[in-house]
């Protein structure tokens, strides 16, 4: 593979799971990387231009050929491409037979961060590559050394050169296997004096700012006052140990004789890959002694590669760990906040009053908080493990509503977010729960679901006493009205009774005055009945109901008070309109109340329309008025309890709060238009029987 040539850095990754295949996928194609990846061992060797990948990011548990396994095939084929492995659920052997098969890391799944695996993989990919100019750095020395040999027996050069020669190409190599910096200047110094080539050696290396970070220094009696002279000089700038008059160059290195001292001294600079300069070797040798030969000069020069090349090893390595701590501290420290935030999540979610359940895709329950236990009795762990509607079935009555609720509930394709269910606790009391479900998907995937149940059985009752309340206070309100009413045709009856008399008196036959009575007596019977079906308690039991006939009793109790605010009414009721399952009582209050509202915000008179229509699978009632509307700072607070924006002070603010709460509690909507002085428009919806 031309790894020097090659411009992007090319990832294989290998992985059953598609969700990590695209996950790393788009992030290192984000970095700039190129990207081949693969489900399996199979796929993976079948790829075309494996010769190009630099870095393999293998799963170890995979179906078929393992990770390891395709590490050996990939070690066999391309020796040259570093290997990362990744499991989610590795062990420590896991891990051993990675590395014994020269695995460059191991990564633990899920990451802790993508960034972190990033750089691992640029690290895996230069330290592959270091290893490969290593290699080709002992080509070049051994070629070197071949080509010296053949010159040295051709030109008659003598034996100490030659065992110089070989004694650094066979140090050489060890280089490699130093950890440390000062270690690699110390072996360095000692092996050019071991090998005879010079008598004392000294080396300096500077960081990039050219400051003195690590000085190595060797001779045959080496003092402790040379070695504190050399360590004296870390922090320093960077320059040659001893420098003396230039005389002449031999390479890359500056050779500087001295004419009065004991010792010629040579200088040969130590550069990085790219160029810049690292440091300086500085040897010495005894005074009149030959200037060193190129020959000697290249050979030491490939000896300073070597070292440079491992120094960069070393960096790389010392960053990798410390990378590594690093993200191993990141790690704790998320799994530590994760680990206080389950904590805190737990207690928050068991002190609620509400009873919080989590399910998987399969709807099996996942979590029950301990509002399960003390609303119900029921031990929580009993039902961890079974799907919602095995938990419904278990505890519902057999209530009607229940099927319904369940059906949904349990529904994937369900949009309805409350539902109502009656259950029976473990001590056999009726409790009603309303239940708020939302659906747990990743994308376009289902992967669960969530819900709250909430305990609304004492809040029904109370909700019920203040229908009650606000059904008295609206019979006060139209009292008079009926009162009206009532008055009008007890008076035309007892006007027909005389004249009954009078015929009957006189032998006439009294046949039309009597059908007039009747249907005096016909129209009281309407108001009273009217007002019955308000005042009368409303039955558990939901029945079919017809809004327009609703529609029509309200207007025949209202005529008073519509005469009265001078309103005209338009009804425009759809024939055939499906009848609603729910209390006839509740929602003839519901239509009662806007109705009013409407007739109220009109004290000067105006249009009171009302339409009913079927859309879909649903029934609608509108009640529009054109009166003084409603300011838009209001508009939000309308049904809220106790919230009245009328001047007269009249208005209990228990209207529309209750109104809102009954169409809920027949799987309606309410919503409202309106503008200031335009007039304002309720829309109900309401599910059709």
């Amino acid at each position: 593979m031309n790894r020097i040539t090659e411009p992007v850095l090319t990832v294989l990754v290998v992985d059953d799971d598609e969700y990590i295949l695209e996950l790393l996928k788009a992030f290192f194609e984000q970095t700039g990387m190129r990207v081949f990846t693969a489900a399996n061992a199979e796929d993976a060797l079948a790829l075309p231009r494996l010769e190009q990948v630099h870095v393999a990011l293998l799963d170890v548990q995979m179906p078929g050929a393992n990770g390891h396994d395709l590490q050996k095939e990939l070690n066999r084929r391309f020796p040259d491409m570093a290997k990362i492995l990744m499991s989610g659920q590795a062990d420590l052997d896991d891990v051993i037979a990675g590395f014994a098969d020269q695995a460059f890391s191991f990564v633990q799944k899920p990451f802790s961060s993508l960034k972190e695996i990033a750089v691992l993989v640029r690290r895996a990919a230069q330290h592959k590559e270091l290893e490969i100019r290593n290699r080709e750095y002992a080509h070049r020395l051994e070629e070197s050394n071949q080509a010296l040999a053949e010159r040295l027996a051709e030109q008659g050069e003598g034996v100490r050169l030659r065992d110089i020669m070989s004694h650094l190409y066979f140090a050489a190599p060890q280089i490699a296997k130093l950890e440390t910096a000062d270690a690699v200047l110390e072996y360095i110094c000692r092996a050019l004096v071991d090998a005879g080539a010079f008598e004392r050696a000294a080396m300096v290396i500077s960081d990039e700012k050219f400051i003195v970070r690590h000085a190595g220094m060797w001779q045959a009696e080496l003092t402790d006052a040379q070695r504190n002279a050399m360590q004296a000089l870390e922090g320093q700038p960077l320059r040659p140990v001893e420098f003396d008059r230039v005389e002449e160059r031999v390479g890359s290195a500056i050779y500087a004789p001295r004419r009065s001292e004991r010792m010629d001294v040579t200088f040969v600079p130590l550069f990085r890959q790219d160029g810049a300069l690292l440091g300086y070797l500085t040897v010495e040798s005894a005074a009149g002694s030959e200037r060193p030969s190129l020959d000697l000069v290249r050979m030491v020069e490939t000896l300073l590669a070597h070292a440079a090349q491992q120094l960069a090893a070393n960096q790389l390595r010392l960053t990798l760990a410390r990378r590594t701590d690093e993200a191993e501290t990141h790690a704790a420290k998320a799994a530590a906040d994760l680990q206080t935030t389950a904590e805190r999540f737990n207690q928050l979610v068991n002190a609620s009053t509400d009873i919080v359940y989590l399910a998987d895709e399969q709807d099996r329950l996942t979590f029950l908080n301990d509002s399960f236990t003390r609303v119900l009795g029921y031990v929580r762990d009993n039902y961890i493990g079974r799907t919602l509607r095995r938990l419904l079935e278990d505890l519902v009555t057999e209530n009607p509503i229940n099927r319904r609720a369940i059906e949904e509930l349990t529904s994937a394709d369900s949009d309805q977010p409350v539902h109502y269910v009656e259950v029976l606790t473990r001590e056999g009391d009726k409790r009603t729960l309303m239940i708020h479900r939302s659906v747990i998907r990743q994308g376009e995937i289902r992967k669960g679901s969530q819900g709250v149940a909430r305990d609304i059985t004492e809040n029904r009752a109370l909700l019920q006493q203040l229908v009650t309340s606000e059904r008295l206070a609206t019979t006060g309100k139209i009292a008079a009205g009926v009162a009206h009413e009532i008055k009008n045709p007890l008076q035309a009856m007892l006007s027909q009774l005389k004249t009954v008399e009078q015929k009957i008196a006189t032998n006439e036959d009294p046949a039309e005055n009597l059908e007039l009575i009747q249907e005096s007596v016909e129209r009281l019977r309407h108001i009273v009945g009217s007002m019955l079906d308000l005042n009368r308690t409303a039955p558990a039991a939901r029945m079919p109901v017809s809004l327009n006939s609703l529609v029509q009793k309200v207007i025949a109790l209202l005529q008073q008070q519509i005469r009265e605010h001078n309103v005209q009414v338009h009804l425009e009721l759809a024939q055939d309109l499906p009848s609603v399952a729910g209390s006839a009582q509740e929602l003839q209050q519901v239509i009662l109340n806007l109705t009013l509202n409407a007739i109220e915000a009109m004290p000067n008179g105006g249009d009171l329309t009302i339409t009913s229509a079927a859309k879909d699978d649903r029934v609608e009632l509108n009640v529009q008025d054109s009166g003084v509307g409603i300011a838009p700072e209001h508009v939000a607070q309308i049904f809220e309890p106790f919230f009245t924006f009328r001047v007269s002070g009249t208005g209990t603010g228990l209207g529309l709060y209750l109104t809102k709460n009954i169409i809920e509690m027949h799987q309606g909507t309410i919503a409202v238009e309106s503008a200031q002085s335009q007039g304002a428009r309720f829309t109900v919806s309401l599910p059709a029987a």
